[in-house]
Formats: structure tokens, sequence, C-alpha cells
């Protein structure tokens, strides 16, 4: 006899394997459909990561690992990383140093080649003296004027001193100034201004030779011109308390000469000398016949005017006179004559 399976009780249901819940932000698969991938979740650098809990439908997590991140190292030339050391800073003491040695090294090659370059310029036959040349001068020779600057023929340009030798021609009475100039490779030229004599000046027994501007510059020698105005009536002492005074006396004196150049007088009356009074009034004589001008005090161009017309009028009488005074500050107009 077949038994009968029995029957379930009613009102019972069958149990059922229970399904686990979705994860947050993902739906439940629901039966018949793929389930949806599973987006990988990144852990934070330097973190522990923990397995997640496996489902029905994922393969298990691999074991929890301590993951170290670290930045990349910049990349080397010409070698590996291992070999890339970080640059220690220089130091300031370094590069003094070296900034140091580099301006010796600069220094001592710049002394080298300028002391190359003189010795050069000093030993080479290319700059010999050649040619000298002297202008200006009358009462000297271009031989003694060179021979005094210490100019010779045949020695280097470039060791005369130049000043040196401007001072040296200068020592020269009858030279006033000097000036000497190069010009390369082999000439020296020599600028020379004279003295020029307008008087002599008797001081003492002695004559001395004076210029325009009443400077005292030289005792009259044996080859000195002696054609020339007379001045007298100063005393060594006058010259020794007073010397600036002496020379503004001289050249007032000249200026008389002037003025009787200009007025004609001088060429028909040649000047003989000309005194100076104690009280600084001035009396010249002039022509052969040694006719004494009393002039007086300055200013003297009218007094020189005025005798030249009182001597023109003589002249026309052929009267001579042998003194005329022309002194008189109080009356100006009027003029003493007296008569040989």
């Amino acid at each position: 006899m077949t038994e009968r399976p029995s029957a379930p009780p009613p009102n019972r249901r069958r149990a059922s394997t229970p399904v686990p819940a979705a994860p947050p932000g993902r739906a439940a698969a629901t039966r018949g459909s793929k389930p949806e991938p599973v987006a990988p979740v990144r852990a934070p650098k330097n973190a522990r990561v923990r397995a997640a809990t496996p489902s029905s439908h994922e393969s298990p997590a691999p074991p929890a690992t301590s993951v170290s991140v670290r930045p990349p190292r910049p990349p080397v030339k010409g070698g590996s990383p291992k070999e890339a050391r970080p640059a220690r800073p220089m130091s300031r003491h370094f590069r003094a140093l070296q900034l140091l040695a580099g301006a010796a090294v600069v220094l001592i090659a710049s002394t080298a080649v300028a002391w190359g370059a003189r010795r050069y310029i000093v030993s080479s036959p290319r700059f010999a003296v050649r040619t000298v040349l002297v202008d200006g001068v009358q009462r000297r020779t271009a031989e003694q004027v060179a021979s005094s600057g210490g100019i010779e023929v045949g020695k280097n340009i470039f060791t005369l001193d130049l000043e040196l030798a401007s001072a040296s021609i200068s020592t020269d009475p009858w030279i006033e100034r000097a000036t000497v100039i190069r010009k390369l490779p082999s000439t020296i030229h020599v600028s020379v201004v004279e003295r020029e004599a307008q008087a002599l000046v008797a001081i003492g027994g002695d004559l001395y030779l004076a210029t325009r501007d009443g400077e005292l510059f030289k005792e009259l020698a044996e080859d000195d011109p002696v054609d020339l105005p007379i001045v007298t009536g100063i005393t060594g002492e006058q010259v020794a308390r007073d010397r600036a005074g002496v020379v503004i006396a001289v050249r007032r004196l000249l200026d008389v000469v002037e003025d009787m150049e200009r007025a004609g007088l001088a060429r028909r009356y040649p000047i003989q000398e000309l005194h100076v009074e104690r009280d600084g009034s001035v009396v010249i004589t002039i022509g052969k016949e040694g006719i004494a001008l009393h002039l007086g005090q300055p200013p003297y161009r009218d007094k020189v005017g005025q005798a030249a017309r009182v001597l023109t009028e003589l002249a026309q009488r052929k009267a001579s006179a042998s003194v005329i005074f022309l002194d008189n500050d109080a009356h100006p107009e009027r003029v003493v004559v007296r008569m040989k």
C-alpha cells in the first residue's frame, strides 16, 4: 500500500534564505536582473583600509594593509635618483673670496699689459726725438732753447718731462714763458714768448732792463741793447722796500713815452732821460739840446700836448729853450719857458 505524502500544513509559508540589505546608494537587485558593478572606495592617504564585508555577489576583499604615500622626487639628469643630492647653499665668505680672487687676476693681468706697453713705448726707436721746432725767439737760438730745456735729438719722446722743460726754458731772463708739446711720433715743438726791453733803469751804479709793464727782469749785459730811454732817481732802498711801487713808477714813465710818441714829439726830440724826483714828480730830458720838461704830477697826457705846441712855436721862431715848466697844477694852462 502506497503512502501519500502528507500535505503541508495550511497557512504556513516556506522559509526563505535572508537576503542581505543593499548598501547605501545602491538599489537592491531583483530577480532576473544583473547585479550593478560596485565602485571601489578609495582610502585616504596614509590611512588603514578595512576590508568590506563580502556580499553574496562580490569576491572577498584582500586583507588589510598599510599604505604610505610620498611625493615624487624630481628627475635627475644624467643619473639615478639615488645619486641626486640637494645642493648646499654657498657661504658668503666663499663668494667673497671668489670675487677677490677674480679681481686680483684682472689686476695682475692689466698691470702686466700696461708694463709691457710702457716698456715698448720708452724703448722703441720709433719714438725717438728726431725734430725740435722752436718759434718766437729773437734773443736766443733754437739750439740754446732746446739745450736749456734738456731736449736732445735721439732721446725718447715720452721720457721728456714737458712741464720741467718749460720751466727750465723760462729761467732765461729774456724768455717770459715757454710751452713744450709732443707731436708724435718724433717731434718736439717749443713755443717761446720773449720779453721786450723798453727802458734802462739806473739803480745805484747798475743798469737794469725793464719791460713795458715796468718789470725789472735783467741786469744789463754786454750783448744787451743800450739805445733805450734811461730811468733815473730810483734807489736800491726803494726797490727793497716797495718793489711793486717801483714797478708802477716805471710803468707810468713809459706811459709818458708812449704819449710823446703819439704826439710826434719823440721823433723830433728823442727821449734821453726819465727822472723821478723824491716827491714823485717827473722831469724828462729830450733832444740833442737836452731840453728839460718839468711835468710835475700825473696825469701827463695834456701836459705832453702842451709841450709839443710850445716846442713847435719855438721852432718857428728859431728859438731854443733849456727848460719848459708844465708843473703848475693850479693853473695848467700856464707854461713857463726858460730860454738858453
